[in-house]
């Protein structure tokens, strides 16, 4: 194997970094409410539906999606962490959504619309919602892709990714310099490493410091990484090899060699997945009027979308960390939302032939 082939992922995630920061999974997320109030009110106007309960389906799945969604990662994945700075648990714009989350807030929100306003079975609401929910998916999951986050287990396919921008933001740390000042040029040549290649890159460091500290800053960079290949987050490793360190009047230029490791972009997997269901449902809502089979729907929507979670989470990185004999969180958590999407699949479906 003389070459490998894989895709680099140089995103910066901000789209506007001064005055103000704007960044692509914020927009996404954006657009992805937009889309749903305008899917939700055709939906509504179709059934003739009170037109002052459209802006009243927006607010509340909105507040109920984002503090579930927040609150489930705090909560299912992350809780060592939040437990000791609870104030943390507020900085949404750091990142950090559960879907899982994000479901039991609109299920949780969606039944108080119906206790307040609309006075209908809640079936009624989620038929509707969980159809612009599924599009939502699918934008967010591309924010998440331009965040460099959620990653898949590496790989040496072709269409695998390498984070060149997250690589070089997580460097730039070791060295305290910024991503601008760090720079990683990937070759033809490879390294076998536990039984799986890996393609080398030249990595250039400009730091303001002398060669004695920047060979100090090397050492604790390169002692940190070496051979780590494991941890779920990580697009690089140090091979022990030496630096060359080249000191100008404007501080030193650091050049060594470094692994990298390209990823299943399981983020593009789970995105083009959910646009699919949310193809299927919205066909199904207008060509085979399945929202006259209350609960058809949102049972619909549960079944396949955790089912394809379950499913894409082997492809994860943390799914190979004990071989691939256990489950991870997310699928512990999807094996309920498919049972009880199944649940009311059959429920609507008895009701309607009964």
């Amino acid at each position: 194997m003389d070459t490998f082939a894989f895709i680099s992922w140089d995103v910066n995630p901000n789209i506007i970094e001064s005055p103000i920061m704007i960044r692509y999974y914020g927009l996404l997320m954006a657009i992805s409410f937009i889309t749903g109030y305008y899917i939700v009110r055709k939906f509504l106007i179709n059934e003739g539906a009170d037109a002052e309960w459209i802006d009243k389906f927006l607010f509340y799945t909105l507040v109920g999606g984002v503090v579930g969604a927040r609150l489930g990662h705090v909560f299912f994945y992350d809780w060592v962490d939040y437990k000791d700075n609870l104030i943390d648990i507020l900085k949404i714009w750091e990142g950090g959504l559960a879907s899982h989350g994000g479901a039991i807030g609109v299920i949780i929100s969606t039944w108080l619309l119906s206790k307040r306003v609309t006075k209908k079975n809640i079936l009624w609401a989620l038929d509707k919602i969980v159809i612009a929910t599924a599009i939502a998916a699918c934008f967010i999951r591309i924010g998440n892709l331009m965040n460099s986050e959620i990653i898949g287990a590496k790989s040496s396919s072709e269409s695998a990714f390498f984070f060149q921008y997250d690589a070089e933001k997580s460097i730039g740390r070791y060295f305290d310099a910024e991503e601008s000042n760090v720079n990683i040029e990937p070759n033809d040549s490879i390294i076998e490493l536990d039984g799986t290649a890996h393609p080398l890159a030249k990595v250039t460091v400009h730091v303001s410091l002398d060669t004695v500290n920047s060979s100090r800053y090397y050492e604790h960079f390169e002692l940190s990484n070496r051979g780590n290949i494991k941890n779920a987050n990580d697009h690089f490793f140090t091979i022990n090899s030496k630096p060359e360190i080249i000191t100008s009047n404007g501080g030193s230029t650091i050049v060594s060699t470094i692994g990298i490791i390209p990823r299943i972009p399981t983020q593009l997997l789970e995105s083009g997945t959910y646009f699919l269901i949310f193809i299927l449902l919205f066909i199904g809502y207008w060509k085979w009027q399945w929202y006259t089979k209350q609960g058809f729907l949102f049972g619909m929507f549960l079944t396949l979308l955790f089912s394809a979670r379950f499913i894409i989470e082997f492809w994860k990185e943390h799914q190979t960390l004990d071989g691939g004999a256990s489950l991870n969180m997310g699928q512990w958590l999807s094996v309920p939302a498919v049972s009880i999407g199944l649940f009311f699949i059959t429920r609507a479906l008895i009701k309607k032939s009964a």
